[in-house]
């Protein structure tokens, strides 16, 4: 059962919230919204899933955010694994070193004894994650059950942001231009090697074919290497 305080935190975030105009200002709201709802909450951040990476959105806190970090440097913590399971992870760092030595040893340093992750899902996508952290002890289901009433109004926050849905594209399309540039290095070095030429002439060839088949360079190039592998 929701409790009269939560009932209270939920009424005024859904006021704030209206009034945000931009996604950043929202999340912040709602991180700021678990440390005062989630018991044990000191720090909270919001991390957004941009095509499978991970960025941190908000953050009540320095801690959180370095942890964050921490997660994102060594592509595994809680955080990540919540991404992945796209379930909730609680997790008390007291003797965790098995398991996650890296991150409970950077968490420990900060004083944080406990961490929990909560999904915020999308139709089947986990578009973010609520991270709560604490210096004063573990969390519990209730925790957690506020915690996770919270990652529905990320989900809402998200959802309806246009500003989301412009940065995805760009991340996109950034992962497009470099697929596209990698294409073109390999194919350059297959010619380097078939040809027995330098990269400016290998450059070149591409260049021509691209001219005399009125296709791109990066279409030539993944002709290329597609009869390459079919050798």
């Amino acid at each position: 059962m929701i409790s009269e305080d939560l009932l209270s935190t939920l009424s005024e975030l859904a006021n704030v919230l209206q009034t945000q105009r931009t996604l950043g200002g929202a999340l912040a709201n709602i991180a700021e919204a678990a440390t005062t709802s989630v018991p044990r909450c000191d720090a909270a951040s919001v991390a957004l899933s941009l095509s499978g990476r991970p960025v941190t959105a908000s953050a009540t806190a320095r801690v959180a955010l370095e942890l964050d970090v921490v997660q994102y440097d060594l592509h595994h913590g809680p955080c990540l694994t919540t991404f992945r399971r796209a379930e909730a992870l609680r997790l008390d760092l007291v003797g965790l070193e098995a398991q996650m030595p890296h991150f409970a040893v950077a968490a420990r340093r900060r004083g944080v004894v406990a961490v929990m992750s909560v999904p915020a899902i999308w139709g089947q996508e986990t578009i973010a994650t609520l991270n709560i952290y604490s210096r004063t002890g573990t969390f519990d289901e209730s925790a957690e059950a506020v915690a996770a009433v919270l990652a529905t109004q990320v989900t809402i926050a998200v959802s309806r942001s246009p500003e989301f849905a412009a940065a995805r594209d760009v991340v996109e399309q950034a992962q497009r231009d470099a697929d596209d540039l990698s294409d073109v290095s390999v194919a350059t070095g297959m010619l380097m090697a078939n040809q027995s030429c330098t990269a400016e002439q290998a450059s070149g060839l591409l260049r021509q074919a691209a001219e005399h088949d009125e296709r791109t360079i990066v279409e030539v190039a993944q002709r290329i290497i597609r009869q390459h592998r079919a050798t």
